[in-house]
């Protein structure tokens, strides 16, 4: 965490998308939600998710469209120019810590599998 901002800096200087776009991709790319709920997982009110997804719609990152059981929900799904932008976004330097500085790439490799499993298994 302590690098965390290090590599916020980088991410909004060189794609000039504000960081909470990407937080919000993060959550889109494993499956559609509804607005609220993404509200909720970013723990931002329902005005600022709004915000968020005109903008990554008026980019092509997303689409919205009507829930089709609740009138009132919008269902929010990340498009296939969402998914090159999440690589994209990927491919960008890292800062590293020292800690993780004298692991291999391979064990690096093995560090971010089991960070993600452990992620995953929190979100589930």
């Amino acid at each position: 965490m302590d690098h965390k901002n290090l590599w916020r800096e980088t991410f909004e200087s060189r794609l000039e998308v504000p960081f909470s776009r990407y937080r919000a991709m993060r959550r889109l790319e494993r499956r559609a939600l509804t607005q609220r709920d993404l509200a909720d997982l970013l723990h931002v009110d329902a005005p600022a998710a709004s915000v968020i997804v005109t903008d990554l719609v008026d980019r092509g990152l997303v689409t919205r469209r009507p829930h089709p059981e609740d009138g009132r929900a919008k269902i929010v799904e990340i498009t296939d120019s969402g998914r090159d932008w999440m690589e994209e976004v990927r491919s960008l330097p890292v800062a590293v810590p020292a800690a993780v500085d004298v692991l291999s790439a391979a064990e690096r490799r093995d560090l971010a599998r089991l960070l993600a499993k452990m992620r995953d298994a929190g979100t589930a």
